[in-house]
């Protein structure tokens, strides 16, 4: 697979997942084995895991909406910079903030392994509440 097709992938998985909420594009894009790293603890391989999270992120910011800053692609991986944006359901208070995600494609085009990294310490000032306990809802 090219840098290019690595890189139009990605940015649909922003795009089309996160930002516009098309699950059917995640199993086209995630195998069903793809090893989520994040930090916090594993969650179970495939695309369920991505299904989950957006699920988490649209209950704390029902308008989530992210924009890829960046991409960078070699090899069988992709980097992506990414600014998300969303309006805390809790307390009504906009958040900004950065996440930095790389993916790596299997077989077939499809991600195999994915590391993602956000910002919860500039969510947590925006949104004054602590660290450990947005950890706990996100």
């Amino acid at each position: 697979m090219s840098p290019d097709d690595l890189e139009c992938r990605a940015r649909r998985l922003i795009e089309e997942v996160l930002n516009q909420g098309d699950l059917a594009v995640a199993n086209e894009l995630i195998s069903p084995d793809c090893v989520h790293h994040v930090p916090g603890g594993q969650p179970a391989p495939g695309p369920g895991s991505l299904r989950d999270l957006l699920s988490r992120v649209l209950r704390i910011f029902p308008d989530f909406h992210a924009i890829v800053e960046d991409v960078f692609a070699a090899g069988d991986q992709v980097a992506l910079r990414v600014t998300a944006y969303g309006t805390h359901a809790a307390t009504g208070r906009p958040a900004e903030f950065a996440v930095l995600q790389i993916l790596r494609a299997g077989p077939g085009g499809r991600f195999a392994e994915h590391w993602c990294s956000a910002d919860v310490l500039t969510v947590s000032r925006q949104l004054s509440t602590t660290v450990p306990a947005l950890r706990q809802v996100i």
